[in-house]
């Protein structure tokens, strides 16, 4: 099994627009694969007028994390959410764990 933990940054006033699209992300059907998360956590940290939101997603595999990857990425609609040049929320980071 693997974490991925993806760290994204907002402004405090933008975090419901933030949280819209992850709940987007997570229920339309176009976005649901045969390959999909185990399960995931989901953080917050405030500072000042930023906000950090980090969500642990777990899957099966490093190959399982890189196939929903493709899946995603090859998705116009998943790219205007998460990669339009009007996206306010900064990812951060993504980085891949072992889970021991």
């Amino acid at each position: 099994m693997i974490k991925v933990v993806f760290t994204y940054k907002t402004k405090k006033e933008d975090l419901a627009e933030l949280m819209d699209k992850f709940a987007q992300s997570a229920n339309e059907p176009e976005f649901q694969s045969e390959v999909t998360n185990d399960k995931i956590d989901m953080f917050q940290r405030i500072d000042g007028e930023d906000l950090y939101i980090v969500l642990d997603i777990y899957y099966h595999s490093r190959e399982d994390y890189e196939e929903r990857t493709r899946f995603e990425r090859s998705l116009a609609k998943w790219n205007e959410i998460w990669f339009s040049p009007e996206n306010k929320h900064e990812e951060v980071s993504v980085e891949v764990f072992d889970v021991l």
